[in-house]
């Protein structure tokens, strides 16, 4: 699986690129021998903490991860003690995920750096100079390099509503270590494509969707204990701006089948500010963001 999020996806105007502005996503899923470590502990955990499905499989997921976060104002070269800090996350995870026919549960343990060495100074200004675009100026003032560790949990259970092509998928997580701690609760409806088992966006490999259209819209709300990428210490300025301890997001978007085995998803998310500034008059509206995502599951 492919995915990438940008918010010129959505909002193509230089002047709104800001926040939250690009992240690039890769995941592999292999089936895990039912005699294997990893298949055993999943079996066990679902005997005796979290139930699973009668005949659910296990999976094993690799992810590579690389996410961009800059302040409003990408031209200004000094720091921006008002504004989200620059800073980028670049993560490598390892998953198992038990998939069954209503639930999905996945654990996974990300590992890797936020600060220089996650590459969000070369990878934004290599893709703007590609485009023709102006150049970031302010990542000398990004924030300080810290070691990235953090486990993850996430639930999927998909429901039947009792009417023809709509069914819903409820979501609840927890996020443990750095970048953030955090306990996570969404849900969605989809049209199109009833029984395609529990997905949700970005977290859908393993699970065999119909062939077709399918559109899905849906809220999730966080309750935010720690987030580094706002609260870390920056390169040569102390920052004014704070995490909010509630954040929120709605989405809606649209998947199909159009070669057989693959699947191609687009979303459009709008974000609350997950951090606030004294600075009153800053206008801190919702963040857009648009995802694309392609995906191959060979059967």
């Amino acid at each position: 699986e492919f995915r990438l999020d940008n918010d010129t996806f959505v909002t193509p105007r230089r002047e709104d690129e800001r926040w939250y502005t690009s992240g690039g996503f890769v995941r592999f899923a292999f089936a895990a021998p039912a005699d294997a470590a990893d298949a055993r502990l999943a079996a066990a955990w679902c005997a005796r903490i979290v139930a699973c499905d009668p005949g659910a499989r296990t999976l094993r997921v690799a992810s590579l991860a690389h996410r961009i976060y800059t302040p409003a104002s990408t031209g200004t070269a000094g720091p921006q003690p008002y504004d989200r800090p620059y800073g980028a996350a670049l993560a490598f995870g390892a998953a198992s995920v038990v998939v069954g026919g209503r639930t999905r549960q996945a654990l996974e343990l990300q590992l890797g750096t936020i600060g220089p060495a996650a590459l969000g100074e070369p990878v934004q200004n290599g893709i703007h100079a590609m485009l023709g675009q102006p150049k970031t100026q302010g990542w000398p003032w990004q924030l300080r390099p810290q070691a990235l560790a953090q486990v993850g949990w996430s639930r999927l259970t998909s429901h039947r509503l009792g009417m023809p092509g709509v069914d819903a998928v409820t979501r609840t997580g927890v996020l443990l270590g750095t970048p953030q701690t955090q306990a996570e609760l969404g849900a969605m409806l989809r049209f199109g494509g009833t029984g395609a088992g529990p997905t949700w966006p970005g977290e859908s490999l393993g699970v065999r969707e119909p062939s077709g259209w399918q559109v899905y819209a849906g809220v999730e709300v966080r309750a935010v204990a720690r987030d580094t990428l706002i609260d870390g210490a920056a390169f040569g300025y102390d920052s004014f701006v704070s995490r909010e301890p509630l954040a929120g997001s709605a989405f809606v978007g649209a998947s199909v089948g159009p070669i057989r085995d693959w699947r191609l998803e687009f979303t459009f998310a709008m974000h609350s500010l997950p951090f606030s500034s004294p600075l009153e008059t800053y206008p801190f509206r919702p963040q857009r963001i648009g995802t694309i995502g392609l995906r191959w599951q060979p059967r």
